[in-house]
């Protein structure tokens, strides 16, 4: 169960570095022409997933007679923070 160890078999300290792996950085590539930015116009052209899913949601509470007021509040404070 136990074992017993003498100067001639203990156990022997790593020593020797691991070597960094390569450096297989891609090279970064040049664009052959500048990327236009489209802009978005309006609210609903910034919309996003989340968004729309927020809204799905807002929607379907008030469609249920939610009378949590408190809620609503804040899930419009949410979907309104992207925007401000």
């Amino acid at each position: 169960m136990y074992k017993s160890y003498s100067y001639n078999n203990m156990p022997k300290a790593i020593t020797d570095k691991p070597k960094p792996p390569p450096d297989r950085r891609p090279e970064p590539q040049k664009p052959s022409e500048p990327q236009k930015r489209e802009e978005k116009q309006g609210l609903l052209g910034r919309l996003e997933t989340d968004d729309i899913i927020l809204m799905i949601v807002i929607a379907a509470l008030l469609l249920d007679d939610c009378d949590d007021k408190l809620l609503l509040a804040a899930l419009a404070f949410i979907f309104l923070s992207d925007f401000l």
